[in-house]
């Protein structure tokens, strides 16, 4: 394997894994893999419910205050199980609705989903279309090129348009490796960043511990069985119970503004 680059400021604990920004084609192979594996159990994976939660709430706010027709990108937005929520939820328009994704496995599950939607399999999707919303949830932990992401997702902004954006802080763990992470970041240097693209930040906050923060180090224990037993392959009864265990632990987080994720609202 290719050894990643130095960590560039901002980031902390920056993983020996493959850059993928510097090999598109491998990225597309592992991640492609990625979701044939994990398809159906990452929808109820205990922290992917938590963020879709935070993120829902994040809408329902914008969408107080919104006149007209919303539109909303998910910028790395896998097999758009998160989208197809958010037009439920709100009666989104399928047409107003998009994202895009390096696997095109995701990407054609994505459209399955939802074929009136517009879908990419580009990592930089070339397009004139800007979003009254865009989401980028646990993505620019995955390369180097973060701020060339942040800077997409300002150009695709509407004018006074919302960015949700989530990631990680804290070391890289067993189950960071799995998932390819490339670098986490301090907040303060990824809010410095946001600002010097010119997002004016709304909220900026820390969530998951202390029991997030006990999963990461569990898992370190013996990653290889808690893969095979529970991020891999179908859902079962024993899996639902243990994520909705923790899925029902984990709201103590709420009230508490520490743990390893990030939670960020920026307006353009």
């Amino acid at each position: 394997m290719k050894e990643s680059k130095k960590p560039f400021n901002g980031t902390v604990n920056t993983s020996l894994m493959i850059d993928h920004s510097q090999d598109p084609k491998q990225a597309r192979e592992v991640y492609d893999t990625y979701w044939e594996s994990t398809e159906d159990s990452y929808p109820h994976y205990p922290t992917i419910r938590h963020r879709k939660r935070c993120i829902v709430n994040e809408i329902r706010k914008f969408l107080r205050q919104a006149d007209g027709d919303t539109s909303i990108f998910d910028f790395g937005c896998g097999e758009a199980s998160l989208l197809t929520s958010i037009q439920h939820t709100f009666s989104i328009l399928p047409e107003n609705l998009a994202g895009n994704d390096i696997s095109a496995l995701a990407v054609k599950r994505a459209q399955e989903k939802i074929p009136e939607g517009t879908f990419f399999h580009s990592a930089f999707p070339e397009t004139s279309q800007t979003y009254s919303i865009i989401i980028c949830s646990e993505v620019i932990e995955h390369t180097t090129e973060y701020a060339k992401i942040l800077q997409w997702i300002f150009h695709h902004l509407s004018a006074n348009g919302l960015l949700i954006l989530t990631t990680q802080s804290g070391r890289i763990h067993a189950s960071d490796r799995y998932t390819h992470h490339t670098q986490h970041f301090k907040k303060p240097t990824l809010d410095a960043l946001l600002r010097k693209i010119g997002f004016t930040i709304q909220s900026s906050s820390l969530w998951g511990w202390p029991f997030f923060t006990m999963q990461k180090y569990l898992t370190n224990l013996n990653f290889d069985h808690i893969r095979d037993q529970y991020l891999e392959g179908s859902i079962s009864s024993r899996k639902k119970i243990v994520f909705d265990t923790a899925y029902a632990a984990y709201k103590l987080h709420d009230l508490i503004p520490f743990g390893p994720q990030i939670y960020i609202t920026a307006k353009k």
